[in-house]
């Protein structure tokens, strides 16, 4: 009996194979791919920090404005898969899905002796994952959906994207050159002093955590003509209500705040090509006041709120820039910025006052920065980049931390090219920092927080970066 009974067991278990095997995913075949990639990666010294890490020179509270050779180590890996319509088909739609990944450690240029559970954990992040439609259909319509770096150029030598930068997750048409966007940007963070992203829901007398959304309504158009380029740009900020029916402490009203900016841009056309000037202004009021840390989010709110109100209501910010590159001629190049910015929160006071948490903050804050870095074209593949960096930062009603650095840096660029954009590029980079009195005296860099109070600091190290596009 057991004899027999074995060759049905084993014929049942092929076809239980063979149809496993015909339910797998097919074999991909897919033609229609690419990836890219953008990254930084070095070593520094800091002869007089204990331990001698090397550290970021710049003012705290402005991130790489005022230079970014000191930057910590960061890879960056971007995706695509491209539909296109058959050859048949004169439709000149296309359609891509992009999915980028970074990664970078939390201590700076520790990316080789790092892992998830090490000092200088690796952090990894997928800011962008969407799907774009171009010239649907042979039209001048275009749309996406996902989460994606939305944003505009920026100054690259101080890695600020100064004027458009909405990236988080939204959806977005375009026709011809207007587009229409709205980004719900959101998170759980109790840290921040931002209106917070949450609220406590309390139905039945139970407390349940729900998220507060955020809609950003934005408006841009693109203008040509004989004066240059234009870019005029509107957006439109709504934090919903999360006060009714609920007696929780993080429950908060409706709050709202709007952004008007213009972006003008010309050609150098007496110098060689690739040279432009830029200018910018950009006017946020309310919840859109954003703007700090060296990045220029308008919906990263700035200050503390009004608290009888619990809104952000009179608050506002300004902010200028100027940026330009001058290709002079086949031996040297110029790229320069001025930056400006002011920002209130709603709160009356000048100097700190309580955010929605009871913490103390700066209610008031004013950054400028003005630098540049000129490229000497030694020869094709070996280029003296040299920089100079001027940064001043006031707090609320206190005196203003300044900085003043020089670098120098000589750089090998493999791919032989007398252009300020070639990639990849070897760098052995010098630089020296000098502080005022209130700077040094409250430690108002990375670099001053681990050497105690000095008039200068230094940074001796090598670096690589590239990018694949």
């Amino acid at each position: 009996m057991r004899r027999s009974i074995l060759p049905v067991i084993f014929g049942c278990y092929a076809i239980m194979l063979m149809f496993s095997a015909a339910a797998q995913e097919p074999v991909i075949q897919n033609k229609y791919f690419s990836i890219g990639s953008y990254g930084r990666v070095g070593v520094g010294w800091a002869p007089d920090v204990t331990g001698k890490v090397g550290r970021s020179l710049n003012l705290k509270g402005m991130g790489a404005i005022g230079g970014r050779l000191e930057q910590g180590d960061y890879f960056e890996l971007g995706t695509a898969f491209h539909f296109f319509p058959g050859t048949a088909n004169k439709d000149t739609s296309t359609l891509d899905a992009q999915i980028r990944f970074g990664f970078f450690p939390t201590q700076g240029q520790l990316i080789g002796n790092s892992t998830s559970k090490s000092y200088g954990s690796i952090t990894t992040t997928i800011p962008e994952l969407y799907v774009e439609a171009k010239k649907i259909a042979g039209s001048n319509w275009s749309a996406w959906i996902g989460a994606r770096y939305f944003r505009g150029g920026d100054i690259h030598i101080i890695d600020y994207f100064h004027f458009d930068d909405h990236s988080s997750q939204g959806v977005g048409v375009k026709y011809k050159n207007t587009q229409f966007s709205v980004m719900l940007p959101g998170a759980v963070d109790t840290n921040s002093s931002v209106p917070p992203y949450f609220y406590l829901n309390i139905r039945d007398t139970t407390p349940v955590l729900g998220l507060r959304g955020r809609q950003v309504y934005i408006i841009e158009q693109q203008l040509f003509n004989k004066y240059g380029q234009f870019k005029l740009m509107g957006e439109f900020h709504k934090l919903n209500d999360a006060s009714k029916n609920d007696t929780a402490n993080y429950s908060y009203p409706a709050d709202l705040g709007f952004v008007l900016g213009v972006k003008h841009q010309i050609e150098l056309k007496k110098l060689l090509a690739g040279s432009f000037q830029q200018l910018t202004i950009r006017y946020g009021y309310g919840i859109a006041n954003g703007g700090d840390g060296g990045g220029s989010r308008t919906f990263l709110t700035y200050g503390a709120p009004n608290i009888s109100t619990q809104k952000f209501k009179k608050a506002s910010s300004l902010a200028l820039t100027e940026h330009f590159l001058a290709n002079f001629n086949r031996d040297y190049s110029l790229n320069a910025y001025a930056i400006y910015t002011h920002s209130k929160g709603a709160a009356d006071s000048s100097n700190k006052a309580p955010d929605f948490m009871g913490r103390m903050v700066f209610n008031r804050k004013t950054d400028i920065a003005v630098g540049f870095r000129g490229t000497w074209y030694i020869t094709n593949w070996f280029h003296l980049m040299h920089e100079a960096n001027y940064a001043a930062r006031k707090d609320g009603t206190q005196p203003y931390a300044t900085m003043f650095k020089l670098g120098i840096i000589p750089t090998i660029v493999p791919f032989a090219k007398r252009d300020v954009w070639s990639r990849p590029q070897l760098r052995f980079i010098y630089e020296i920092a000098f502080y005022n009195k209130f700077a040094s005296d409250n430690l108002y860099s990375d670099y001053l927080q681990q050497t105690g109070s000095k008039s200068f600091g230094q940074y001796i190290g090598f670096g690589a970066e590239w990018w694949l596009w």
